[in-house]
């Protein structure tokens, strides 16, 4: 798993990170084209083999689908892991779509990148609670290498409004791998 991966290497080199992460964009994009929100989008659901990537355990997805009369979320528990856990799914919101699973993938990608995920305490409520105060930590503090379009990506990825995230998988992947060559393409092209 990613997770023995991360527990062994603790830093990934940006470049594979950005990989795995555009590997596990495919089959979330196909997950959410069917409505289907996998919830729980964190290093030990994601197995490494080889060059492929695989995304495992739709079970909390599974498991809230076929409960028709919402016991799961409408008793006000949170249903997933809370290091990974968007901050509508961390308030066991009724409300949860695609930009959940955006934000958690975004929470494993910056873990790759720097080491530890955005937000870290204590305990379980002290992780949860940290991401309605304060923004995560910039990349760039534990990695002066990240590259501006993977800080912005995983930056709008990692916004607490869902409004304010990218609305697509597909959108935050694309954003991920933007090179510099293209971006100074188009800024020659707007002079």
């Amino acid at each position: 798993s990613l997770r023995a991966r991360l527990d062994r290497v603790k830093q990934m080199p940006i470049d594979e990170a950005i990989r795995i992460t555009q590997q596990i964009v495919e089959p979330m994009a196909y997950a959410h084209s069917r409505g289907i929100v996998h919830r729980d989008i964190k290093p030990a659901n994601i197995l490494i083999a080889g060059e492929d990537v695989y995304v495992l355990d739709f079970g909390i997805a599974r498991a809230i689908m076929a409960s028709a009369d919402d016991r799961l979320t409408s008793t006000g528990i949170a249903v997933g892991t809370p290091a990974y856990m968007s901050p509508e799914q961390a308030l066991a919101g009724d409300d949860i779509d695609a930009r959940s699973d955006i934000y958690s993938l975004a929470c494993v990608t910056y873990e790759m990148i720097s080491g530890i995920p955005p937000f870290v305490g204590a305990t379980a409520q002290a992780v949860m609670a940290r991401r309605f105060v304060a923004p995560p930590p910039p990349l760039r503090e534990t990695r002066e290498q990240v590259p501006d379009a993977v800080e912005r990506a995983i930056a709008k990825a990692l916004c607490k409004a869902p409004a304010d995230r990218w609305q697509r998988v597909e959108d935050f992947g694309r954003a991920l791998v933007e090179s510099p060559s293209n971006l100074a393409a188009q800024a020659h092209v707007e002079h």
